[in-house]
């Protein structure tokens, strides 16, 4: 099993402590497009049998999820 997985945006919003309603809908709009890619990018990792691939596409998830963290912490200041 792959260390990669799809995600919710409510996971996202549980792993970084979005809690309130209100920021959660500020955060909503800047960060469903990223989501979005991140998860794409999960299927085609999953899909992939070529190895050098799949190392392209865990570092491009690494970096979605970095993305993702830098939106959050941004929006909540």
């Amino acid at each position: 099993m792959s260390k990669y997985s799809q995600k919710t945006i409510e996971y996202f919003f549980d792993k970084y402590n979005v809690t309130d309603q209100k920021q959660k809908e500020k955060i909503l709009l800047h960060i469903t497009d990223t989501i979005y890619d991140y998860n794409m990018a999960v299927v085609s990792f999953e899909k992939s049998k070529d190895k050098y691939k799949q190392k392209q596409l865990a570092q491009e998830i690494d970096e979605l999820e970095e993305k993702i963290k830098e939106i959050i912490d941004e929006a909540k200041k």
